[in-house]
């Protein structure tokens, strides 16, 4: 098999379990996709921000927010190990709006789990939001990797960290199963279910999501042709703190070992 044709289907199923900022993180960590990747046009909402006069930042409030994300960064080094790849600000933003040029290219099934919906899983992230994210990638086996991901979103109010999570859970209401297509006989399956979750915090979201992904005359090496990925959100205040781990088959990440990363990360954000 050639092994360009197993990426696309890594980029599927990253896309689908993990969401499109898991994809960004994984690019940064060094598999060689961001060098194969332009970044795409910013989407719509953030071109016509452009044209609007952004606030100044007082050299005050840049040292604070400098020094949030170099305290989020220590944590989630402590959590996920000196290992973890840590992206944030401008550089994040790059990488994420290149993987979102990816999807653009995808045709999704229903509609109403498009680009709309798909868009959903990294969040509305609205002006002065602060975003951090870290993960570990075992690349033992490069065709199928599996990752651990864990990252920090400071929204500018308590309100937004909860709209952002109210677009989570619709999102997996409303696309329990979806099919994607990327174009030379690619299709990805996908199955989403909300799991039982308890956190002592504001609020908190658990899924995971099944996907399998087919090639038309390709045969994919046995056993990475699915994937299983978990997902944790647990808000507190304007903060929220999200888990993504993807696994290659059907043996997801328990959501109780999700959340021991989410709450060692709280304690460390926190102590």
């Amino acid at each position: 098999m050639n092994p360009h044709s197993s990426r696309p289907a890594i980029a599927l199923r990253a896309v689908l379990g993990t969401g499109l900022l898991a994809l960004a993180l994984t690019a940064c960590g060094g598999s060689g996709a961001e060098e194969e990747t332009t970044p795409a046009p910013p989407p719509e909402s953030a071109a016509a921000s452009a044209t609007e006069p952004a606030p100044e930042a007082t050299p005050s409030a840049s040292a604070t927010q400098d020094g949030a994300a170099s305290g989020i960064e220590a944590a989630l080094k402590a959590v996920l190990g000196e290992q973890a790849q840590i992206v944030s600000g401008e550089r994040l933003q790059q990488l994420t709006e290149s993987t979102q040029g990816m999807t653009a290219e995808m045709t999704v099934t229903p509609e109403e789990c498009g680009q709309q919906g798909l868009g959903a899983q990294t969040g509305r992230l609205p002006e002065g939001t602060e975003l951090v994210g870290g993960i570990v990638v075992d690349t033992e086996d490069p065709a199928s990797p599996a990752s651990d991901m864990l990252s920090v979103t400071l929204f500018p109010d308590a309100a937004a960290a909860a709209a952002a999570l109210d677009d989570y859970e619709e999102f997996a209401r409303t696309c329990s199963s979806y099919t994607i297509g990327m174009g030379e006989g690619m299709t990805a399956e996908a199955t989403l279910e909300l799991a039982d979750v308890e956190a002592d915090a504001d609020a908190a979201l658990a899924m995971t999501i099944g996907t399998s992904v087919s090639i038309e005359d390709v045969e994919l090496p046995e056993g990475t042709e699915s994937s299983t990925s978990t997902t944790l959100y647990v808000q507190d205040g304007e903060r929220l703190v999200t888990y993504a781990g993807s696994r290659v088959g059907d043996q997801a990440v328990p959501v109780g070992e999700g959340l021991e990363k989410v709450e060692s990360l709280r304690a460390q954000l926190d102590g």
